[in-house]
């Protein structure tokens, strides 16, 4: 057997490295601190008053220094201190705002839609119009940065219906989450809005009020802290942290998913998105494409492949004045001898010079450690040299644990072309996983090209086909 162990990537900061994105922020600033950056984030907030009270009470509190907890202190790098956000320490930013920036709706417009609506789906849309109509007012008016909307912990329910669903959603850590039950029971508050916000052109945070005071099944406050801000920084167009480049040789990384249509019965289509080391790039809207009924995975035509791809890399050129050396492609299924060819044909017509077309998927297959703790994660096993088994979840040196509440699975890396060696292309896997703003714990499953593709799909089907999608990450997460 053909086992290693892949170190644990490096991420680049303002000031210096480091392989954790909380302690890098600390020690070294944000991965953009020597360019143009977010020094301030003006904020907008829509909902009920006393949810918007909460909320504002509660960011003055993360001004300041807020503890880790103090039962895992054995534990620090796991779950360490958030230093505050303020424009001293750390990000070295403030959110700024005032009365003008406060969109309130009245209890009695709540009260209003709920006794009106038929159904639950009738109540998401008429709350979907409530906050839109706010968005358009202060994107007409005001211009923030990025609008908060806050949810009170009653109608957060009344809408989302299923408390294990939130719980579920709230922690994407949860190795056996399945994307069956997201599609039975969510009822599509989130992605509604996302999507019909995407045309006044300012990135939204959903915020239950319900984060003031953290319950025992949600994270502890400074993480929540870590996450949250992190997140706001982003869509504030700052770049927290980016992947050390080892080489001048342009990389960039693109994911390719499908997804159905909201009724489940048009034929589906396909999403691209492209990224660099700094997490910049485009996010496109494929063409319908012919499923086979002979098979059970959706592959584009040649054409549409190279289509789409030529495309794709037209718009990254538009957003980055560059066309990349090298080009990764990620998918989350076997690649069609169609797909190929139309991808191959495209990365040569546009004089790119290396092409590696990787799939992602699941796996039953394990590997077992002596002891208590599942494998390192980090550890490859080649089982040939086109398939190979990563564990991106597991023991973490770092933190002196595994911190995930199942036995982890690795994933299975499938290389249908590649130019790179295997090994360098499962470190650059390792790599992306460190990339989603959305969590400061490193220890993702998914590389971002893979989770991004999944939660953009799940925004464009709200999307109509006569509206252009925004091409920024922030945007859908």
């Amino acid at each position: 057997m053909n086992i290693r162990l892949i170190e644990e990537p490096v991420l680049q900061f303002g000031n210096g490295e480091h392989i954790d994105p909380r302690q890098g922020i600390l020690l070294h600033g944000t991965s953009d601190l020597s360019e143009v950056r977010p020094e301030r984030i003006v904020t907008g907030f829509i909902g009920k008053s006393e949810s918007i009270g909460k909320i504002i009470t509660w960011l003055n509190r993360y001004q300041t220094k807020v503890v880790g907890p103090k039962k895992k202190l054995e534990l620090k790098n796991l779950f360490p201190s958030f230093p505050g956000f303020n424009p001293k320490l750390a990000f070295k930013c403030e959110i700024k705002y005032d009365e003008s920036y406060i969109r309130k709706i009245n209890n009695s417009t709540f009260e209003e839609i709920m006794k009106t609506a038929v159904s639950i789906e009738d109540l998401i849309e008429k709350a979907v119009d409530l906050y839109i109509a706010e968005i358009k007012y202060l994107s007409k008016n005001k211009k923030p940065d990025v609008i908060l909307c806050v949810l009170d912990e009653k109608f957060t329910k009344i809408i989302y219906g299923n408390e294990e669903f939130i719980r579920k959603t709230e922690n994407d850590d949860d190795e056996e989450k399945s994307d069956d039950l997201i599609d039975d029971i969510e009822t599509n508050f989130r992605r509604l809005l996302k999507a019909r916000s995407m045309e006044y052109n300012i990135p939204i945070q959903i915020v239950r009020d319900r984060i003031v005071k953290p319950s025992g099944e949600m994270q502890d406050e400074a993480t929540i802290g870590w996450n949250f801000y992190t997140a706001l920084y982003y869509k504030a167009a700052g770049v927290p942290w980016s992947v050390k480049k080892n080489t001048e040789f342009l990389t960039c990384f693109a994911g390719i998913s499908f997804y159905r249509s909201r009724d489940r019965k048009t034929i589906q289509t396909s999403v691209t998105q492209i990224f660099n080391e700094n997490g910049k790039g485009v996010i496109l809207r494929g063409s319908p494409i012919e499923q086979n009924k002979n098979d059970k995975e959706p592959h584009l035509s040649e054409e549409q492949a190279y289509e789409l791809m030529i495309k794709s890399l037209k718009e990254y050129y538009e957003a980055m004045k560059i066309f990349p050396q090298r080009l990764v492609i990620h998918k989350s299924s076997n690649y069609s001898d169609g797909e190929i060819d139309g991808l191959t044909r495209a990365t040569k017509e546009m004089n790119i010079n290396s092409l590696d077309l990787v799939t992602i998927m699941p796996t039953n297959l394990r590997l077992y450690n002596e002891g208590l703790y599942p494998p390192k994660r980090g550890t490859m096993f080649s089982l040939n040299e086109s398939t190979h088994l990563l564990y991106t979840r597991g023991f973490v040196d770092y933190y002196g644990t595994y911190p995930g509440r199942y036995i982890p699975n690795p994933i299975e890396v499938r290389l249908f072309t590649f130019d790179e060696s295997p090994e360098q292309i499962c470190k650059e896997i390792l790599a992306l996983t460190k990339m989603n703003w959305n969590n400061t714990q490193f220890d993702r499953r998914y590389p971002i090209t893979i989770d991004c593709s999944r939660k953009v799909g799940e925004i464009l089907k709200y999307i109509k086909d006569e509206q252009k999608p925004q091409i920024k990450y922030s945007f859908y997460m």
